[in-house]
């Protein structure tokens, strides 16, 4: 059982040692002789360049320096070895594991706890310790935007007002504990600054009020930790100068003298081993199961060519920069150690050439280059775009050349393409595909694309004069992932990270905000983001009057829909699905399809935004291609959602599309993306969903004529749906609501008549014609367009035959003037002017 006591561990005697006055005695000495050594350093270039050479001078500059060296050596060394003190092998005492920073943490935090007159175990008393004495936590508030300052007139606040903690030394033990386990998980002995820290964002009072305060979590702690952490020990190997991997960094020519000369592929070909040395040997994140499946196939003596297929913007190249950087420090397999990591630059080649012969004798003598020189890997990029069967004007078809030499085993190959010139072009020759072996990229996770996003902060930071905040670092990868589906990770998050540092420049603002991401993300996918707006707080919560300003009746489909979009955008629960899915059931002309319009002007802000599709025309297998789009034709579902992310999608008659269609929407309301003929995974989560049907509707007029509730009518309806095949069970269930629309009344009808009418009324008060809708002309037309059947269909009907038909006439007649105030009579629907 482990137990912390810092007095009684290893570590606290190095922490007396190093302010022992043994060590200020040498610090004192190695101050004075610093001192003298700048002195004599002096007079002795003043005795050199006057010519006059000073015995005794030089004599005591050399002295003087032998003892400066020799001191700081010996501080250096005993440093070195107080600051590291054997833990015993059988010490259950946490403290004999604490590295030497982490100690004189602890040991301050004991002092600052009796300053403050609360108990040395207290756990917040560290975090104290931290703001006072640690490199690591200063980046932390930093990176956060947290005034150090007030952050520690609030921890005096709370240690003022703080009467007792229950189990101090329970919490602060368990701190310990986990600070010990994560380092062990780091595979390290001892427990680093980070350690602690991570241990306290999980556990401190003080610290978990804070964050909730500043609406941050304690996963940002953790996190930014880990860079300072992922900092230090790059820093770190990189002093290490004396290691092979260090000393081989500054290249060799050995390896090139044991190799044949490549003069052709060196005119044409880009040398990554050259570059990745220039560049320092720079650490490639991520990739890591591709990585190891490159080398093992390019260790294969028999099949030892890759063809690395990835969508644009995976940045598939770095896998091949990862195997150049281990290639050249020796970390890879045998086979692969050692070599040369060449992109033939094809493009190039092409252009410098007048004719297809010139072109394969280049080739020809390329790859008879690659093959006796016996240290080359040669890496082609787009692939695809030299393997075409079809002869287009410049294009070029390099597989039967290129054939002839895949098989030797001295011939190591990587060809990088896409999916979409895989399968177009690419296996339309599945001899030359047999000679490959394929390795499927996959998208970087988000941790992996955030620490990539890490490595590029400092140098665009240095570029722009702006600061990255934390919090603007994580919504970029946050957003991204929610709403840009047309990019994978890394490059659109690189993308956004770009763009938002020069709209803050622009901006003359010196810190990149999570607010300014939203603005950012908003703007290229007009998708609200962010906190939400007043505005758009007003039009959520008066959403269901304003759908009633076009929609008559139908309180039950307005007040599902509200609540939907009232969820999804308050985002109280995480989901997947889109953020509404509704099945609208009822009669014709009852308002389902003007429902679907009225939400898409109001909460999209158009009807554009409604994507309509009309499920008749998807009745057969062969439409759903059409649907989804192929190699040879977009999607009409598929490219509209990708385009306009953020749409209302109207499926309607949706029970007349054919079964197995029907099945393809099963994914989309449950997981909220479609895989799209080309294999693009298509997001439909910033979409609302409605399906509109008018099977049954005689169900629904039978059980309304028998006075039965709207519960017991949907009940009939869907069992009698399910009867009949025409819905499975398991596809409404996917709905968020199945909505009965109710036959309209008379009275609903009046209603509807004076809405039709008040647009007409508008259109003529444009041309400065008053329009008086009287009470008898709207009676008129019910009594002409009632029907229990079609709904407000033939009212529409009766609208346009009727009256808008009339005043056309009027006004191309010209009985109608500007300045004219009329009515039409209720009877044979003239157009008159009123007296």
């Amino acid at each position: 059982m482990y137990y912390f006591n810092l007095p009684n561990s290893v570590i606290y005697s190095s922490l007396s040692y190093c302010n022992s006055y043994f060590l200020k005695i040498l610090r004192f000495l190695r101050f004075i002789l610093g001192i003298l050594f700048l002195l004599f350093t002096t007079l002795s270039l003043i005795s050199f360049f006057a010519k006059e050479p000073n015995e005794i001078i030089f004599g005591a500059f050399f002295l003087v320096f032998s003892f400066f060296i020799l001191i700081v050596a010996l501080e250096a060394f005993l440093k070195l070895k107080v600051k590291n003190p054997k833990i015993p092998a059988d010490s259950n005492n946490i403290a004999d594991f604490l590295s030497f920073e982490s100690a004189q943490i602890v040991d301050h935090a004991a002092k600052s706890a009796k300053r403050f007159g609360i108990n040395s175990a207290n756990p917040s008393a560290l975090i104290w310790a931290l703001a006072s004495k640690s490199d690591v936590f200063d980046f932390i508030l930093i990176r956060l935007l947290i005034n150090k300052k007030d952050f520690q007139k609030n921890l005096e606040g709370y240690f003022k007002n703080l009467k007792s903690l229950e189990n101090e030394i329970a919490v602060f033990g368990k701190i310990m504990e986990e600070a010990k386990k994560r380092s062990a998980e780091k595979d390290r002995r001892r427990i680093e600054t980070e350690d602690i820290i991570c241990a306290l964002a999980q556990n401190d009072p003080f610290l978990e009020k804070f964050l909730v305060e500043s609406d941050l979590h304690p996963r940002d702690i953790i996190g930014l930790a880990e860079w300072n952490e992922r900092k230090r020990y790059f820093l770190a190997e990189k002093r290490k100068f004396w290691e092979y991997k260090n000393l081989v960094r500054w290249g060799s020519i050995g390896n090139d003298w044991g190799a044949g000369y490549t003069i052709t592929l060196d005119e044409y070909g880009t040398d990554w081993t050259k570059i990745i040395q220039k560049e320092g040997y720079p650490d490639i994140i991520g990739y890591k199961s591709e990585i190891e499946q490159a080398e093992r196939i390019l260790s294969n003596p028999e099949i030892n060519n890759i063809m690395l297929i990835g969508d644009p913007g995976v940045e598939t190249k770095n896998i091949v920069f990862a195997l150049t950087k281990k290639s050249a420090l020796s970390e890879s397999l045998p086979p692969v150690n050692n070599k040369r990591v060449v992109e033939l630059r094809l493009p190039s080649l092409l252009a410098k050439m007048e004719s297809l012969d010139q072109v394969e004798l280049a080739l020809e003598a390329i790859f008879k280059e690659v093959i006796s020189a016996g240290n080359i890997i040669l890496v082609i990029d787009d692939f695809h775009s030299y393997v075409e069967k079809e002869h287009r004007p410049g294009a070029i078809n390099i597989s039967a050349i290129l054939s002839t030499y895949l098989p030797y085993p001295q011939f190591q190959f990587i060809a990088l393409t896409n999916y979409q010139g895989l399968h177009q072009n690419i296996e339309l020759n599945p001899s030359l595909l047999n000679f490959f072996v394929k390795i499927e990229t996959r998208e970087p996770s988000k941790e992996e694309t955030f620490s990539m996003l890490e490595k590029l902060v400092p140098a665009l930071e240095a570029k722009y004069k702006r600061f990255v905040s934390y919090q603007a670092l994580k919504q970029i990868v946050d957003l991204c992932e929610r709403y840009i589906t047309n990019l994978p990770f890394p490059r659109k998050a690189k993308d956004i990270l770009d763009e938002v540092i020069v709209k803050v420049t622009a901006s003359k603002k010196l810190w990149v905000l999570p607010q300014d991401v939203d603005e950012l993300i908003s703007q290229k996918t007009e998708i609200p983001v962010g906190k939400i707006e007043t505005q758009e707080k007003e039009t959520l919560l008066n959403l269901e009057n304003l759908i009633h300003k076009r929609i008559i009746n139908q309180e039950e489909a307005v007040k599902e829909v509200s609540f939907a979009l009232r969820r999804a955008r308050s985002q109280i629960v995480a989901r997947k699905a889109p953020m509404g899915t509704f099945l609208f059931l009822g009669p014709t002309g009852v308002g389902k399809t003007e429902t679907s319009k009225a939400l898409a002007e109001i909460y999209f802000g158009s009807e554009d935004r409604m994507i309509r599709l009309d499920m008749s025309e998807f009745q057969n297998v062969t439409d759903i291609p059409r649907l989804l789009g192929s190699f040879d034709q977009e999607g009409f579902l598929t490219t509209k959602v990708r385009e306009r992310p953020f749409s209302l999608i109207l499926l309607d008659e949706i029970e007349k599309a054919h079964p197995n269609i029907l099945n393809l929407f099963l994914q989309v309301l449950d997981e909220g993306h479609l895989t799209d003929g080309m294999g693009r995974k298509t997001d439909f989560r910033s979409t609302i969903i409605i399906a509109t049907s008018n099977a049954g509707y005689k169900i629904i007029l039978k059980a309304l004529k028998e006075n039965k509730t709207m519960d017991k009518t949907k009940e009939f309806l869907l069992d009698d749906l399910f009867q009949r095949g025409t819905f499975r069970p398991e596809f409404i269930n996917r709905f968020d609501a199945v909505v009965l629309f109710k036959p309209l009344t008379p009275k609903n009808l009046l209603d509807i008549v004076g809405l039709q009418l008040e647009k007409i009324k508008k259109g003529l008060a444009e041309k400065h014609i008053e329009l008086v809708i009287t009470p008898q002309v709207k009676e008129r037309v019910v009594e002409l367009g009632y029907d229990i059947t079609f709904g407000a269909r033939n009212i529409k009907r009766v609208i346009q035959d009727k009256i808008e038909h009339s005043l056309a006439e009027a006004l191309l007649r010209g009985e109608m003037k500007r300045g004219d105030k009329i009515y039409v009579d209720s009877v044979s629907f003239e157009v008159k002017h009123m007296t």
